[in-house]
């Protein structure tokens, strides 16, 4: 018999917000407009505005992490690879009360292209190959870091797959609890700012110049972050045997792909990823009070995504809330998912959906958007996450409130 799966902490880095609070603080207000990120100079590009989470306010929360002893001495390719994990995963491990990491702990990272890609990059072409660790260079290489630095002996995996990254690691770290292979899992998503996603975004013309508008208008497109989101999750009675606190339950999950076009999504394939999460959960799509959507800010996307939100919650669904946070984040890539998951958490803790403080003309669509102004109260205490990645590849995540039973 499967485990029911509870989260029992939370660590964010995001630009501008270094935990919990900050983050939450971030989302409320909106915080400033995208700027230059300090990783890169972007005056060659056609946008050239990001989401940057600081790299040097990580380094140094992470060393004053280890000059009070949370953890051993870094080194600083384990901060460049995997900084904002492992800050936002300290952050996660204090919340839930893990003074020791239990025996079967085990780690689940999403990334876009691994830590150091750019580093090795740059130093082949230097003639300076020996200059990055060859087992630092591979998208599993954050995975590879965080299971070090906490010493975990459960099972360890990195995911690469789009935009559906954290939402993949998810996926197995369930699993993994679910089965017993794994008491608790550390599962989540780091990516820093690299100068390759922003060309590479920049050549798609899939960036704005000015801001992320999602299920705008007058949305033309997204706004790339960095960053990272950490969870804690265990199996329900461990968490109660030690005591810990269960913040949400994940309680359905659901993956697929459409196999139609690499960035044209194809709104058959969403419908399907969340029809088997509320499978899983037990669920019928109007219990769902809230979802937090990919909404990227595209045209494609946000229409695409729309349409199987439409297939799924019906056409008189106008007390649903959903909500992209991309305005706020930006977008994260491999870790978008994980972030947005902290996002969904929070909104179901505080009973009230985040504002989407950018989207201004909004589309006419059959869901309540809880622009500025607006009643974002939540009807029920179940909510859905969804994420969409290049490729067709979608997922699809419930999380229920604690106080309401399991089904």
């Amino acid at each position: 018999m499967s485990r029911g799966v509870v989260v029992t902490g939370l660590g964010v880095v995001a630009r501008g917000a270094l935990g919990l609070d900050a983050f939450e603080a971030l989302l409320m207000g909106g915080g400033p407009g995208p700027d230059a990120p300090p990783q890169f100079d972007t005056r060659g590009f056609r946008a050239r505005r990001a989401f940057a989470a600081d790299p040097c306010a990580t380094e140094g929360a992470l060393r004053q992490a280890a000059q009070t002893g949370r953890i051993a001495d870094l080194t600083q390719a384990q901060i460049d690879c995997a900084g904002h994990g492992l800050l936002a995963a300290l952050e996660a491990i204090g919340m839930a009360g893990l003074s020791q990491m239990p025996a079967r702990m085990g780690c689940a990272v999403a990334t876009t292209s691994g830590g150091l890609m750019d580093d090795y990059s740059d130093a082949l072409m230097a003639g300076q190959g020996e200059r990055v660790a060859p087992d630092l260079v591979t998208p599993a290489s954050a995975a590879k870091v965080l299971a070090e630095v906490f010493a975990l002996s459960g099972p360890v995996c990195g995911f690469s797959c789009a935009c559906v990254s954290s939402l993949g690691a998810m996926s197995y770290a369930l699993s993994r609890v679910r089965s017993g292979d794994a008491d608790v899992m550390l599962v989540g998503g780091s990516d820093r700012m690299r100068e390759a996603d922003f060309a590479g975004f920049n050549a798609l013309r899939a960036m704005d110049r000015d801001s992320c508008r999602p299920f705008d208008r007058t949305r033309k497109g997204m706004v790339i972050g960095d960053g990272a989101a950490m969870l804690v999750i265990e199996a329900e009675e461990h968490a109660r045997a030690r005591g810990a606190t269960p913040i949400v339950r994940l309680s359905g999950m659901g993956l697929s792909s459409d196999s139609h076009h690499i960035t044209s999504p194809d709104a058959s394939g969403l419908t399907r990823a969340m029809q088997q999460a509320l499978a899983q959960a037990g669920r019928q799509a109007e219990e769902i009070g809230y979802v937090n959507c990919h909404g990227t800010g595209t045209p494609l996307n946000d229409a695409a995504e729309a349409e199987a939100l439409g297939r799924v919650f019906g056409p008189e669904a106008g007390d649903l809330i959903i909500s992209s946070t991309k305005g706020s984040t930006g977008h994260l890539l491999g870790s978008a998912g994980a972030i947005e998951i902290v996002a969904t958490i929070l909104a179901l803790r505080s009973g009230s959906a985040p504002p989407m403080l950018t989207t201004q003309d909004p589309e006419a669509i059959p869901f309540s958007l809880p622009l500025a102004g607006t009643d974002r109260r939540l009807s029920s205490g179940v909510a859905m996450k969804n994420s969409l990645g290049f490729g067709g590849l979608n997922g699809s995540l419930i999380l229920e409130r604690p106080d309401i039973g399991e089904m």
